[in-house]
């Protein structure tokens, strides 16, 4: 049987900022920037994800198949967190009035983009296709549904819903009875 995950070995010899132990990466994920991005422990990068910039990952994160994390202006993952296949995350957007040119081939001069580090919080998950503008922060165990679309700061402990993505309830956090036993 083949394995899709690089070797222990061959994630250290990618080029990382740093890398932690236990981390299994696809050999179908993109890094663009790899030299900017640090991944804690206990992470699992699936298949067709492409992870660009000054990206920080914490431990026992899980990024699911066709995610893409644009960190031109910086991403934080929390720890014990996961994102959902096809979410998407910006920390960076163009200038969509006409105004300017929108392509990362032009010069800068002729260019307005703008953007703000994305914060993902310790205890989240993000649904499918959730998508996540920048300079955004979402609390402390907080969870999106599918189809979401985040353009304000969630709060901590909450479920989010929607376009734009609207407070429909508040999440336990029952589960951390059970942290001890995972992290021993």
């Amino acid at each position: 049987m083949i394995n899709s995950f690089y070797s222990e070995v061959e994630v250290k010899q990618l080029g990382f900022k740093s890398v932690g132990n236990n981390v299994l990466i696809s050999k179908k994920a993109s890094f663009y920037g790899i030299e900017k991005i640090t991944i804690g422990n206990n992470v699992r990068i699936d298949d067709f994800c492409i992870l660009s910039g000054a990206i920080s990952i914490g431990n026992y994160v899980h990024i699911s198949a066709f995610v893409a994390l644009y960190g031109s202006k910086g991403i934080k993952i929390g720890n014990y967190s996961g994102i959902s296949p096809n979410s998407i995350i910006f920390s960076a957007v163009d200038d969509f009035s006409g105004e300017y040119f929108i392509n990362p081939m032009i010069p800068s001069e002729f260019t307005n983009v703008k953007g703000g580090l994305v914060v993902l919080n310790d205890y989240i998950q993000l649904g499918v296709n959730t998508v996540i503008m920048p300079n955004i922060t979402i609390g402390t165990g907080t969870v999106t549904g599918a189809f979401s679309f985040i353009n304000k700061n969630l709060d901590d402990w909450s479920i989010y819903y929607g376009i734009p993505a609207k407070k429909i309830g508040k999440r336990k956090s029952t589960f951390l009875k059970n942290l001890k036993k995972i992290t021993n």
